[in-house]
């Protein structure tokens, strides 16, 4: 059984992870996520910056999915996962603004990303894709 323990790597933000919400109509919404974040064996957060429509379908329906991507072998990793929280401060705000500050002075646009929340979400089943 896979776990979010053996994806160390696809949590390093080297390549991009996908998104999927619905609102409660069914309506989806699939966006790229830069780095998704490990918070513990059962936990992954999202920095929220500029995710008003999935916000707005996660306060519907909780339900989504995430698809995340070993850098390294590029192996494919599909997480179903329920939205828990948003933090606004605390250890794992703090450690998201600063790797946020930190690619902003990378990419010269200091000042522009506005970390609003961690969103955290339970991840229920890590499956691997086929190639």
């Amino acid at each position: 059984m896979l776990t979010l323990d053996d994806m160390g790597a696809c949590f390093e933000g080297i390549v991009p992870a996908i998104l999927a919400t619905a609102s409660a109509d069914g309506i989806p919404n699939v966006t790229r996520i830069s780095k998704v974040h490990y918070v513990d064996a059962e936990h992954v957060s999202i920095s929220n910056q500029f995710l008003s429509k999935t916000q707005r379908n996660l306060a519907e329906n909780p339900y989504g999915s995430l698809v995340v991507i070993d850098p390294l072998v590029y192996d494919t990793y599909k997480l179903a996962v329920v939205y828990e929280r948003s933090e606004k401060r605390g250890p794992l705000f703090d450690r998201m603004h600063r790797d946020i500050e930190a690619i902003a002075a990378l990419t010269g646009m200091s000042g522009i990303f506005k970390l609003r929340s961690a969103d955290v979400y339970r991840v229920t089943e890590v499956t691997k894709e086929r190639g």
